[in-house]
């Protein structure tokens, strides 16, 4: 599900969303990323706040940041 178009901070910044979600503008690992996740309806941003939509939650999932968002988890 990965597209080849993505800029190369993407996976950071889906990562970023998915376990931190909402994040605010000014700490987001990297505005080009989150601007490809919403121009691809994998994110949204409203009132500075930057989130997963459905399909977003979606992707990450099927790259499997669920099972590393529990492990990570597991450890804190």
């Amino acid at each position: 599900m990965i597209d080849p178009t993505m800029p190369s901070g993407t996976h950071e910044a889906l990562w970023q969303m998915f376990c931190s979600g909402p994040v605010w503008d000014g700490d987001l690992v990297c505005k080009t990323s989150r601007t490809w996740l919403v121009n691809n309806g994998l994110a949204f941003r409203a009132a500075g706040f930057n989130s997963l939509t459905s399909n977003g939650v979606d992707m990450a999932v099927s790259l499997e940041m669920d099972r590393r968002k529990e492990r990570e988890g597991a450890h804190n």
